[in-house]
């Protein structure tokens, strides 16, 4: 007959911590304590290391980037020359940083690149940033950016070069230019008036901004972006797109001049609520990683 052990609780010889045991079968682990055992990522099959532990470079191979944080995989590139290989995340683009509010906030920061809080620091080409708004607390609402430099500064100097314009339900269509001397910020909606966002409680603006850079040996400090949204304005809906360059990157490492972040202003505080979001933003590197590039990796040496 077999034999059966009733403890209520699992203590080490000497310890302090235990794993306590319910009648129902549960098992309640203290804070801070850890269970020894497989590799989540080796039990799925999937190898996970820093670069320097890349060992076999076929297509078919799937590994965990624990030095870029990213799932990745080597593609051969059929179309072109074996040289032009390289490993990529899986699905063509990375997640690098995302953010969430739900207060009124006026300003919002969110970053990825070197000089700020963001660990590991990201490098990449380029990226798209996925704005999705709820209101602001009164009408006439604008949204408008600044980029965050290498340095970790947010850059508030006449830097940006830009030109936007909108088409709005009642056929209405302002333009709004920054001028040849530049503008200390670019907007991501009208300036005008008239078509600026409205505020009912109800009202939402959703933006889509693409930035893109190619680092270089011939200084290439300029950053190229374009952006497209649309959503509930003072003439009940409408779109809003635009485009343009900042000239303000700061350089890293003697080298190229990487885009770290991004600044969010809106100018009438948005409109506070007690559950969900106000708020959602997603950033995605849309190439691989500078570092893995044959000619930008080596130069950036990052």
């Amino acid at each position: 007959m077999a034999s059966i052990l009733e403890v209520s609780e699992i203590r080490a010889a000497g310890g302090s911590t235990a794993l306590s045991l319910g009648a129902d079968g549960t098992v309640n682990m203290p804070q801070g304590m850890t269970i020894g055992g497989n590799d989540p990522f080796a039990a799925a099959g999937i190898k996970r290391g820093d670069r320097s532990e890349r060992t076999v470079n076929t297509a078919e191979t799937v590994r965990y980037n624990d030095e870029d944080h990213q799932l990745e995989h080597y593609y051969e590139n059929p179309a072109g020359s074996p040289s032009s290989a390289l490993w990529v995340p899986v699905g063509g683009r990375k997640l690098v940083a995302w953010v969430e509010r739900k207060d009124n906030w006026s300003s919002c920061d969110i970053v990825w690149g070197p000089g700020t809080t963001a660990n590991p620091a990201q490098f990449y080409h380029s990226y798209e940033i996925v704005m999705n708004f709820y209101e602001q607390g009164a009408g006439n609402g604008e949204y408008y950016c600044r980029f965050i430099k290498a340095d970790g500064n947010v850059d508030s100097g006449s830097q940006y070069f830009h030109m936007g314009s909108g088409w709005h339900a009642n056929d209405g269509r302002p333009r709004d230019a920054s001028g040849t001397g530049g503008r200390s910020y670019f907007q991501i909606t009208t300036l005008n008036n008239s078509y600026e966002l409205q505020s009912n409680g109800e009202a939402s603006w959703i933006n889509h901004l693409y930035v893109g850079n190619t680092p270089n040996s011939s200084t290439a400090n300029y950053w190229s972006f374009w952006y497209h949204g649309g959503g509930a304005t003072e003439q009940q809906g409408g779109a809003y797109y635009g485009g343009g360059v900042w000239r303000g990157a700061s350089r890293y490492n003697n080298t190229g001049y990487p885009l770290s972040g991004i600044r969010i202003y809106n100018n009438q505080s948005m409109r506070a609520v007690t559950s969900g979001c106000n708020f959602a933003c997603a950033v995605y590197a849309t190439q691989p990683s500078i570092r893995d590039y044959p000619d930008s990796g080596p130069y950036m040496n990052v």
